[in-house]
């Protein structure tokens, strides 16, 4: 009872500091459902029955949430109208469809209303835990970095741990509120630290040696911004399987440097949507100055390996394929 309180009062603390500071934004919103609905997953055993109906919704809902957040906050490009996102949905929506209608194990719904959810859950955990993974090295938002971490370490492995234990009644039911408490704890504290001053009225200290730092390292950063504009302009961006870390060897930069220059004087939040600019605009050129040129050609000397992540590379930038665009323009270009 005591870890379920403390788990509560973490809940409510990071409830306050997100719906202060960040409602405006899609995935705070998600993240503000996911922490009631996390509630709901510590009050489900000392409820009054006649509202375990809400709690077991809520708990329900936690690995479609989990699934939902990581697209918001950790993909390159957010896309919840997809099968994962129909998988999502239905692990959340068929168990309360089965406690509606009192379905049991003797219906033949109830493989579909009650056991697979159970599995499709896991699925969905597991392709978030991915989305978090899986442009880790490309991201160039720092704090954002730091959540990853954060998100794959603890919340990723509560959440599977409180399924697993619910599900199939591995391990100990009664330390499942101490592990919420600490994943929420300990997301408090990256959130805090980034937030200094939310919860205590501190008041910044104009510090005059701090301002000069500053503008020594505006200074030198303006320096290192137009070497990056030097070296993209002499094509490094057209290099095939191009990273972060090849991009910092030649700046003669540490890789966290590299990271905050491009993200600070640019302002891409990730790696590959700053090559990917480049080389599209390098090709949109190319495909009309020479309307002969076959496009796969194009794509390899822009710096593409395949022809298929070309084309999508293209149209999520220019919203048409290749071939479209070029007939466009050299229609534009005839009128």
């Amino acid at each position: 009872m005591l870890l379920t309180g403390f788990g509560l009062g973490l809940l409510a603390i990071l409830l306050v500091i997100i719906t202060r500071d960040f409602y405006k934004v899609l995935a705070a919103r998600v993240f503000l459902i996911l922490l009631i609905a996390t509630a709901g997953f510590l009050l489900d055993r000392i409820v009054p029955d006649e509202w375990r109906w809400l709690t077991a919704s809520l708990t329900g809902a936690l690995p479609a949430l989990f699934w939902l957040l990581c697209q918001y906050v950790f993909a390159r490009r957010p896309d919840v109208k997809t099968l994962w996102g129909a998988l999502a949905f239905y692990s959340f929506f068929a168990p309360i469809v089965a406690r509606i209608f009192s379905i049991s194990s003797t219906d033949q719904l109830y493989l579909v209303a009650k056991q697979i959810p159970v599995y499709v859950e896991y699925v969905i955990m597991l392709h978030g835990i991915w989305v978090v993974v899986v442009n880790w090295s490309d991201d160039l938002v720092d704090s954002r970095r730091e959540l990853r971490g954060a998100f794959l370490s603890v919340v990723g492995a509560a959440l599977i741990w409180a399924s697993w234990t619910l599900n199939f009644g591995y391990g100990e039911r009664n330390w499942l509120p101490a592990l919420i408490s600490v994943a929420a704890l300990i997301v408090a504290m990256i959130l805090l630290k980034g937030r200094k001053g939310v919860l205590l009225s501190t008041v910044p200290v104009v510090d005059k040696t701090a301002q000069q730092e500053k503008k020594k390292s505006t200074s030198q950063q303006e320096i290192e911004a137009a070497k990056l504009t030097e070296i993209m302009n002499a094509g490094f961006y057209r290099t095939e399987k191009l990273t972060l870390s090849m991009l910092a060897q030649k700046m003669q930069l540490p890789e966290y440097k590299t990271r905050s220059l491009i993200n600070q004087t640019l302002g891409y939040r990730n790696f590959n949507d700053y090559i990917n600019q480049l080389r599209i605009a390098d090709a949109s050129k190319r495909l009309i100055s020479d309307l002969e040129a076959p496009i796969l050609n194009v794509a390899l000397d822009v710096g593409y390996r395949t022809l298929s992540s070309f084309n999508r590379a293209f149209k999520e930038i220019q919203g048409l394929n290749p071939t479209d665009y070029r007939a466009q323009k050299s229609t534009q270009q005839t009128q």
